[in-house]
């Protein structure tokens, strides 16, 4: 039985720690569907893959977790390609599209966010950002060429 707990990887963004309560992964096809008067046929159209699109909830904890807030905050603005480690996928390089930050007056501590990145696939590793490559090799040698070798 595998131990999760131990090969889970630590989660970060452009190096900014924090935790994960979920993760989604979304793709699909482009299709341009032709439906014509009078026909009992449609023809599809394949345009090639739909970029994929990674949806994050994401929190930081801690009696240092505002500051740490507003290190991942400034990390989200930062313009261009980053990389984000996730404990599972491990490294893949994305655009932030969107974030969202959530407090709670009975949560002090705890701060959330809502992350949605659009993953731009091979050709977007090579847009990642020499501190993103330091952050990565921080965490491990080990990890860091696990997580590297999707990428290639």
């Amino acid at each position: 039985m595998r131990d999760w707990a131990l090969t889970l990887l630590p989660a970060s963004f452009r190096g900014v720690a924090f935790y994960v309560e979920g993760e989604d992964l979304s793709g699909g096809r482009r299709a341009a569907i032709h439906e014509f008067a009078g026909g009992e046929i449609s023809v599809i159209e394949d345009q090639g893959r739909r970029t994929r699109m990674v949806d994050v909830t994401a929190y930081v904890t801690g009696d240092a977790a505002d500051g740490r807030a507003h290190g991942l905050t400034a990390a989200l603005d930062a313009p261009g390609a980053g990389m984000m480690m996730l404990p599972i996928d491990g490294a893949i390089s994305v655009h932030v599209l969107d974030w969202r930050r959530a407090r709670e007056r009975d949560r002090n501590g705890y701060v959330a966010f809502d992350i949605r990145a659009a993953v731009p696939g091979y050709a977007g590793a090579v847009g990642l950002l020499l501190g993103d490559v330091r952050a990565a090799f921080s965490i491990g040698i080990a990890a860091a060429a696990a997580s590297f070798g999707g990428l290639f």
